[in-house]
């Protein structure tokens, strides 16, 4: 029996939108306006129609793999991304969309069954079941958090590397291969065989995806650690060059004054002599200590000029040490005064709770991140404060500054996306995301506390309690309540 032409186009749109769906999502763009949707709607079109132009001419087992090719090459030349790019993104997203559409296959047939309906031949309504139930199987997906913002390692232009680009290669070859065979023949008699190869395909196919995630990030927070190392060397090498600058300012401060202190000790010697000699000397004494007390003054003004430092309490732990003290010199270039407070000792938490890189990381993110706050306010006063104590017998290290509160938008996406509301004044949103990774590693909690009538505007506070919450504690409590549905987040 010939099927009419519309059963088949109805099923293959309804597969290239899902296909469409899903692409947009694995870059995380979001294309809600009318000419971009008109437009895809229209090249949607144009492509089923050339499926069922070709369907017509060619044998069957090729028409899938000449329609999906020419799908790839076209759909990456209006989406703007060269080639490799473009055709691996389409074959993750034709795979994507075919293990869906064997799944609703399979729901629709136990709707048909559970409904005694009759379920032997192809009809439009069938494909619209299929089609409807596959694009809320590929929402879904996601909606998964892993998934929730796409496939990170294929955004931006940098993530096609030659490792990146073998493993893709692969599979696209792999997953084209798999289409054109199942495809080609496929049924409601399709074998089992085959369905189970594809289900297998599917499961290395999202465990790939996972892992591929996961080794993106890790990178990002390679390369983060690496930057902040890289600033802490150039911030030393100008440490050793502002210790010889005032080296070289004390020589000149001593040079100016030793003469002036051999004239007032030869003053001095004199005025012992005339104190033997039992002469007048009551006036003479009164002018030799008054130049005394002005010449100590004012090499005390001229000496603390040249140095203004004052210490850090440390951990001995070198790095920690010199990283402080880095942020300590970046917070003091934009005028902020900057306090640290150890309550215990840090090897303490390097051994049982944190490993010390990520420890690292973690106080340059958050001591960066209250620079660029206070910098983005109009507070007058400046003052970032990092304390090292404990609570109810739980580690904690908190990052108190005076800047500018959180968006409540930002409250709300923290860890989920990279979202800062400074990008103009150097944030990136990368710094919580790293934070959210190593807090899930180390089962600690991030509490965000805004006070109204304090010293200080607000605190970052990482503690070590073994919850791994996410907590607001705000004198705006009620309004975050009220913008924020969101049960990960304990609002108080």
């Amino acid at each position: 029996m010939l099927v009419p032409w519309y059963i088949p186009f109805t099923k293959i749109f309804l597969l290239n939108m899902c296909i469409i769906y899903a692409y947009f999502r694995i870059l995380n763009k979001n294309k809600n306006d009318l000419k971009c949707i008109v437009a895809l709607i229209l090249f949607n079109l144009i492509m089923s129609s050339f499926y069922i132009v070709i369907k017509c001419h060619i044998e069957k087992p090729f028409v899938y793999l000449i329609y999906y090719i020419a799908f790839s090459v076209n759909f990456s030349a209006i989406t703007n991304n060269n080639f490799l790019k473009g055709v691996a993104l389409t074959a993750i997203s034709i795979a994507i969309s075919l293990i869906s559409m064997l799944i609703a296959t399979v729901i629709t047939f136990v709707i048909y069954k559970i409904a005694e309906g009759e379920l032997t031949s192809e009809t439009t309504i069938e494909y619209l079941i299929i089609g409807i139930i596959q694009f809320l199987l590929i929402y879904l997906f996601f909606k998964i958090e892993r998934f929730k913002y796409g496939f990170s390692f294929l955004q931006g232009k940098e993530t096609m590397n030659k490792e990146n680009t073998s493993k893709i290669g692969i599979l696209v070859s792999s997953i084209i291969i798999a289409i054109s065979l199942v495809l080609s023949i496929y049924s409601r008699t399709t074998s089992k065989i085959l369905i189970a190869i594809l289900i297998l395909g599917g499961i290395l196919m999202i465990y790939w995806i996972k892992k591929s995630i996961t080794k993106y990030y890790k990178e990002k927070m390679k390369e983060r650690t690496v930057e902040i190392q890289q600033e802490q060397i150039k911030q030393q090498d100008e440490k050793i060059k502002n210790l010889q600058t005032e080296l070289a300012d004390v020589l000149q401060i001593n040079h100016k004054y030793s003469h002036r202190i051999s004239a007032m000790e030869k003053a001095v010697t004199k005025l012992g002599t005339k104190l033997q000699a039992n002469e007048e000397f009551a006036e003479e004494c009164g002018d030799i200590l008054s130049s005394i007390k002005k010449l100590s003054k004012e090499y005390k003004e001229e000496v603390a000029s040249v140095i203004k430092e004052t210490k850090l309490p440390k951990t001995n732990i070198f790095s920690i040490d010199n990283l402080l003290e880095y942020m300590k010199q970046e917070s003091e270039k934009d005028k902020i005064d900057f306090e640290l407070n150890l309550d215990f000792d840090i090897s303490e938490i390097l051994e049982t709770k944190i490993p010390q890189s990520k420890l690292e990381t973690m106080i340059a993110d958050h001591i960066r991140d209250a620079i660029i706050a206070i910098n983005c306010s109009d507070n007058k006063k400046r003052k970032i404060k990092v304390v090292l104590d404990k609570e109810d017998n739980n580690y904690q290290i908190k990052f108190y500054d005076t800047g500018i509160e959180f968006e409540i938008e930002t409250l709300s996406n923290l860890g989920l996306k990279r979202i800062t509301t400074h990008k103009s004044a150097g944030g990136s949103g990368i710094g919580f995301m790293t934070t959210f990774e190593t807090l899930k590693q180390c089962k600690a909690s991030l509490i965000i506390e805004e006070y109204s009538d304090l010293e200080y505007t607000k605190a970052v506070i990482i503690k070590f309690d073994n919850k791994n919450e996410y907590r607001i504690h705000s004198y705006r409590a009620e309004e975050i309540k009220n913008k924020i549905k969101d049960n990960r987040i304990i609002i108080e």
